[in-house]
């Protein structure tokens, strides 16, 4: 019997609403189920636990991965890689938490708002010195004819915001 793990993973701020969707195949036929994500730092582990076959975990996320260019190039970061080493530590120990204030926004702390009260996306654009929301999408963010603009990477309120999950992510 050959067994197939697949996981989709939300990724919300609250463990509790951190879901995914796992399916097994199993003789053919793909069984579907939803759990709770769990402790992070043993997902995959636990997920290649249930596979039968080395190797046969496929596992996609739902949440942005890389930077917008433009702050990429504002900041001095030459690749996502880079970043990520540098993300949470020494003038970058912030950057994973989002901003209460437009006070503390920076491009070391480009997460903002916790809460709608008195926030707007201008508040964010003027902190990051950029003129406007289309320099912080990345390419494949951008609208076209077929789709419209993604939420910013660094916009943390509404249902299509995505700065939450990229945290987590």
């Amino acid at each position: 019997m050959s067994v197939a793990v697949v996981a989709h993973c939300d990724w919300s701020m609250e463990q509790k609403k951190r879901w995914m969707a796992v399916a097994t195949k199993r003789g053919g036929r793909w069984y579907v189920q939803p759990e709770l994500v769990g402790d992070t730092s043993n997902l995959f582990d636990r997920l290649r636990c249930r596979a039968v076959e080395p190797g046969s975990l496929l596992i996609g996320f739902d949440f942005p991965i890389g930077l917008p260019e433009a702050y990429a190039r504002a900041v001095g970061l030459g690749s996502f890689r880079e970043a990520l080493k540098l993300f949470g530590t020494g003038i970058w120990s912030d950057w994973y938490s989002v901003a209460d204030h437009r006070d503390q926004i920076s491009l070391h702390r480009p997460f903002y708002p916790t809460r709608p009260d008195g926030t707007a996306r201008a508040h964010l654009f003027e902190a990051l010195g950029i003129s406007d929301a289309s320099s912080l999408l990345r390419v494949c963010e951008r609208a076209n004819a077929d789709r419209q603009a993604a939420c910013m990477l660094f916009w943390t309120l509404g249902g299509n915001q995505v700065g939450k999950g990229a945290i987590w992510g």
